[in-house]
């Protein structure tokens, strides 16, 4: 009988050798040496190899070894940004040992003692690092390109029996195309997640025979706590699945708010430390059945998910109220089939046009922050007890 090792050997394993040491076998050959992503992750393994703690912002990896969150604890750092303008910005540092379990968990729970991905998302998110960590700690390979590229009759080579992790803004946009979706059923696996598919996405995309495995995790969960299995997803199985075995999720209060016990939550964050063994309480509620399967069913706060983007109504309202002649915001969700939600704004007075609106915010927001939607009105009602006024939604 063939042994699997358990989740704590593979972890073992994957410490007991420098994933960084320097080389290049991890790059697909195929890659484009002028590629920035690839630039960006050849930079940061430079910095890893030699020791260094590394800050991933969105322009290029920093070494951070002078800043304080060096001072928290012993050891080599990966620190990576959530919120931003899009609320407040929570600087969120990883250790090597919470980076190798989620690696171990999911080569577990897949069959996969290698992982080689064709990554499209930006290196500055956990969900596109760990794609290069996956690779490097089990000796797989990257190619980098543009979720676009999929749609070129060369990608089937490309993503034969490779990885891809793609958000559903992503998925909505690859399978209206007849090559895209030819290459996804030619690949090991497609990882979903960021935001939640709507179900004419699902739908469409089990219609398809895609091999699609919807997850759950973030930032400081250093990406996925759960995986639903292909086959699953195929058979009309909904959520995200049971939970990986680096991992538990526990539910909350009367909201049922999901909160995360996992040997890869993150060190620190802010200031604030994270002890071992520790619950790690998110803004997400949901549920669970009786296979094990969990359902992630929305959130508790206010921030809209657009596109896996998640942004803050409260600060989009500030800077327009601060910057137009609008004299009353709410900002609020809109379901939508591609990005999921869209910021979605109403504005009184009455007679304000958008495309001032939108030319007072340039370089102010975020384009993914700038309302897509606008109504204009001549008083907006109040609200009930600080709650969003359901009637906008």
């Amino acid at each position: 009988m063939h042994y699997q090792p358990t989740v704590g050997e593979l972890v073992e394993f994957l410490m007991s050798t420098n994933p960084y040491a320097y080389n290049e076998d991890w790059i697909h050959p195929s890659n484009d040496s002028k590629n920035l992503q690839l630039s960006f992750a050849k930079t940061a393994i430079s910095y890893l190899s030699k020791g260094h703690s590394v800050d991933f912002q969105k322009s290029a990896p920093i070494q951070f070894d002078n800043l304080s969150e060096s001072t928290l604890a012993h050891g080599q750092k990966l620190l990576f940004q959530t919120g931003g303008t899009t609320g407040t910005p929570k600087r969120v540092v990883h250790l090597q040992s919470s980076i190798s379990s989620p690696v171990a968990a999911l080569s577990s729970r897949v069959g996969e003692s290698s992982f080689s991905f064709v990554n499209c998302l930006p290196l500055n998110h956990v969900g596109g690092w760990m794609q290069v960590e996956r690779a490097l700690r089990t000796k797989g390979k990257v190619f980098f390109c543009s979720y676009k590229d999929l749609t070129g009759e060369v990608s089937k080579s490309i993503l034969r029996d490779k990885w891809v992790s793609l958000v559903p803004t992503q998925l909505h946009f690859l399978v209206s195309n007849k090559f895209a979706c030819e290459s996804l059923r030619a690949c090991r696996g497609v990882f979903a997640g960021g935001a939640a598919m709507s179900e004419e996405l699902t739908q469409k995309c089990r219609n398809l025979e895609l091999p699609i495995y919807p997850t759950y995790g973030m930032t400081e969960s250093a990406g996925m706590v759960t995986l639903l299995e292909a086959r699953d997803f195929l058979n009309g199985n909904a959520g995200v699945g049971p939970a990986l075995s680096h991992a538990e999720l526990s539910l909350n209060g009367p909201e049922n708010r999901i909160a995360i016990r996992a040997q890869s939550l993150f060190q620190s964050r802010e200031g604030e430390t994270m002890e071992p063994h520790s619950w790690y309480l998110t803004d997400d509620f949901g549920k669970q059945d009786c296979k094990g399967n969990w359902f992630v069913l929305g959130r508790l706060d206010r921030m809209i998910n657009s596109g896996g983007e998640m942004v803050c109504p409260a600060v989009i309202e500030k800077i327009i109220l601060a910057n137009t002649r609008a004299r009353e915001c709410r900002v609020v969700p809109q379901r939508d089939k591609k990005w999921g939600e869209i910021v979605t704004a109403w504005i009184a007075p009455l007679n304000i046009t958008e495309n001032s609106m939108k030319e007072a915010l340039r370089g102010k927001l975020q384009d993914y922050e700038i309302p897509r939607k606008w109504h204009f009105v001549n008083q907006l009602p109040p609200l009930e007890r600080g709650k969003i006024n359901r009637s906008f939604e």
